[in-house]
């Protein structure tokens, strides 16, 4: 990061606050020009009146006097001069160089003072009116050490110079330079000094601000991460208790059936067809809260092969028709290659399509109907999963993906889910380099589109993935789609 420097060792983190600071000692300095400016205005008149009525009959003999009243007339002048532009300009609202309009003013106030501290020496040999300009001058304006270096030293050139022509006395002359250096060295440091307290209040005020917003976003952060814990245990809770409610129903009423005379084998097979669905509810979400911590620690890992992704998304499809047909809705698959072999794991795709089905199911009615096509675009393959069903409102687009996120939150809700699946499924598919994205309208369906990079794994051979094992495929259908109830 850039550092800016002053002296002192105040530090500016960066070149935005260097700027503001800047601007900040530009305004102060254009307020109090106009203070200073109406102020000595008024001084100005009153010293001219001071002359017309004290001085003038001495004019004629001593013309400093003259001079002096000369001097006070053009300071009004200029300074009216500068008030009226001053005024035009901010009533007009218009842009100007506030740094220019200062130093205009700083330097019609010091090259008066010069006069004055020159008028001083050759009627009296004193400089106190000199002195107490520049000081006065030190202490009113933000000027920096730049700023104060070149002002001061070329009003003390242009009082040195004066003063060689006024003054005879050699002695004198160099009694009057010296002082005059202190002054212009005690002013130099005093403004120095100011310019940097007050810049070292800006930083610490910058500091302070930007701490009590980090502040302020950490106390948001928190409640946002208090408010996701408690939705998380709410959510989970929920999640646990009704399928080892299920099961134990289940349980009791098998015990029941057992004890009676009117045992039947079919009333056995119904109970223990719940106890499975609502195991393999549990072993799902087990998976997923185990495989979302892995992520989150950069210990879930892919194996990638080359595969045909149209032979092995359309395997996953026939798969669950029949579960899906029995819902009462109609599944099609389409594809525009007939074969595309790219790098992927086909374990993890059979995942991310089975949780994009079972999503599907859950939101399409009865008679709805789900497609899923492939399709190459741009240097991409782009597996699409769409419904007819309740669709997705926009507010919940942006969010549908982050973890613990249902669009029905309720615990009355008619569709069961952990709100982990999308979130899974987008960290699967960020793992294969690809991106998932959401087109929905309410009352219309849903469409999810994965989009798989076009790539193949160099020195590996192309490879089948194995699809004949069917008892494992019926079981990871039965595991994603188990929080499906009929």
């Amino acid at each position: 990061m850039i550092k800016y420097i002053l002296p002192k060792k105040v530090v500016f983190d960066n070149y935005e606050d260097r700027i503001e600071f800047d601007e900040m000692i530009a305004e102060n300095n254009i307020n109090r020009c106009r203070d200073v400016g109406v102020i000595l205005l008024h001084i100005n008149i009153i010293l001219i009146l001071v002359d017309l009525f004290l001085y003038k009959p001495m004019s004629d003999e001593i013309v400093s006097y003259k001079y002096l009243y000369y001097s006070h007339i053009i300071v009004i002048i200029l300074i009216s001069l500068w008030l009226i532009a001053f005024k035009i300009i901010t009533t007009n609202k218009k842009k100007f160089n506030k740094r220019l309009m200062n130093h205009i003013l700083i330097n019609i106030i010091i090259y008066w003072c010069v006069f004055m501290g020159l008028n001083s020496i050759y009627i009296s040999g004193h400089i106190l009116a000199y002195i107490i300009s520049i000081f006065g001058i030190s202490l009113v304006f933000y000027l920096s050490p730049i700023e104060s270096f070149v002002t001061y030293l070329i009003s003390f050139v242009v009082f040195v110079s004066g003063m060689i022509f006024i003054v005879s006395d050699v002695k004198q002359l160099y009694s009057n330079i010296i002082n005059s250096a202190f002054v212009i060295l005690a002013s130099f440091f005093g403004s120095n000094l100011i310019y940097t307290s007050y810049a070292k209040e800006f930083v610490n005020n910058k500091i302070i601000l930007k701490s009590k917003i980090e502040l302020e976003k950490s106390n948001i952060k928190l409640k946002e991460y208090e408010k996701l814990r408690t939705d998380f245990f709410a959510n989970i809770s929920h999640e646990l208790r009704t399928p080892l409610n299920m099961i134990y129903c289940s349980y009791q009423m098998m015990d029941l059936t057992l004890k009676s005379d009117n045992f039947q084998k079919n009333s056995m097979n119904k109970y223990l067809k719940v106890m499975k669905q609502n195991t393999f509810r549990l072993i799902r979400l087990i998976n997923n809260l185990i495989d979302i911590t892995k992520i989150d620690d950069s210990m879930f890992e892919i194996k990638l092969i080359n595969c045909d992704i149209v032979q092995l998304v359309e395997d996953i499809t026939n798969s669950a028709s029949e579960f899906i047909k029995n819902k009462g809705i109609e599944l099609y698959f389409d594809t525009q290659i007939e074969e595309r072999i790219i790098a992927c794991d086909p374990d993890k795709i059979e995942r991310i399509i089975l949780n994009l089905l079972s999503n599907a199911v859950k939101f399409t009615p009865e008679g709805g109907k789900i497609f899923v096509s492939i399709y190459l675009k741009d240097n991409n393959i782009n597996i699409s999963v769409k419904d007819t069903g309740i669709g997705i409102d926009d507010s919940m687009k942006e969010l549908i993906f982050d973890r613990f996120i249902q669009v029905d939150k309720s615990i009355s809700r008619n569709r069961e889910g952990s709100g982990i699946g999308l979130s899974l499924v987008k960290s699967l598919v960020k793992m294969h380099n690809g991106l998932i994205t959401l087109n929905s309208v309410i009352g219309q369906g849903s469409e999810f589109i994965v989009s798989l990079p076009d790539i193949k794994i160099k020195d590996k051979n192309e490879q089948d993935y194995v699809t004949d094992f069917m008892n494992q495929r019926v079981e990871k259908i039965s595991i994603e789609f188990s929080d499906i109830y009929e």
